[in-house]
């Protein structure tokens, strides 16, 4: 109630001029600073829900939600400012301490040969990015194939081009459909409940076995929704079904 009445005295002051989004990003790393981690939170989570959705505003999120104990939110920012900007450092240092505090330690299993050139190109580059990058591949592919037709002395190097700039095209273009039919079908989400117990079916522990138990900052994958509950998916082949409140999707 406080914090609510606290908002609205903000709301009444900011309404007698205009807020642009500059401004309120203002305030909020002012309360932050000030060491009032929930207000500014509050703070950037209206500023995203006005549709400024900036990998900034998020990883200020995050660590407001860091400050306050809160390994789940915190997690799910960092990831979300990653997935905007994942080269950024620090949101990769924030995100690396965080993942070390959570109680659940989630592996997945490593990858060889292209696959690490796949992983590389999702952790490096925005879908987006990866579309353009793709494009830019083909059409130097393009330009070194109509090189060895006109210049035969070249054709080896050219060749040689061709074969390298292909493997990094087919390395991009698996990465984008990996990619897109991830997020289509398994999006992935952070667990931001406290603790939550991962049932055998869409129901309590009274209705259904208990599988494990899962802690805030638990990285996982969605595989199915109904009526109120969510089937998550981990490494190993772990899955089970928690309640919708108890974790949220990285794509927001």
């Amino acid at each position: 109630m406080l914090l609510a009445g606290w908002l609205l005295v903000c709301l009444v002051a900011l309404a007698q001029e205009p807020v642009t989004p500059t401004h309120a990003m203002e305030v909020a790393n002012k309360e932050y600073e000030a060491g009032n981690y929930a207000e500014a939170a509050a703070i950037y989570e209206a500023i995203l829900e006005s549709g400024l959705a900036h990998s900034a505003v998020y990883y200020n999120l995050g660590n407001a939600y860091f400050k306050q104990g809160d390994l789940g939110r915190a997690i799910l920012n960092y990831r979300r400012a990653q997935s905007l900007n994942p080269r950024d450092s620090d949101i990769a240092v924030n995100l690396s301490i965080a993942r070390a505090q959570t109680v659940d330690k989630l592996e997945a299993p490593a990858d060889e040969g292209l696959a690490n050139l796949v992983q590389l190109a999702e952790e490096w580059l925005t879908l987006s990015e990866a579309m353009l990058l793709a494009l830019v591949l083909w059409l130097l592919m393009g330009g070194l194939a109509v090189a060895t037709l006109l210049r035969p002395a070249v054709r080896r190097w050219c060749g040689l081009g061709i074969g390298l700039l292909g493997i990094f095209l087919l390395a991009g273009v698996i990465s984008m459909v990996n990619r897109s039919y991830r997020e289509q079908n398994y999006p992935a989400a952070v667990i931001v409940a406290e603790s939550i117990d991962v049932t055998s079916g869409p129901g309590t522990s009274e209705q259904y076995l208990v599988e494990f138990t899962l802690h805030a900052g638990a990285e996982v994958s969605l595989i199915e929704s109904r009526a109120g509950w969510q089937r998550l998916s981990l490494p190993g082949d772990l899955q089970g079904w928690v309640p919708e409140m108890a974790v949220e999707q990285v794509k927001g």
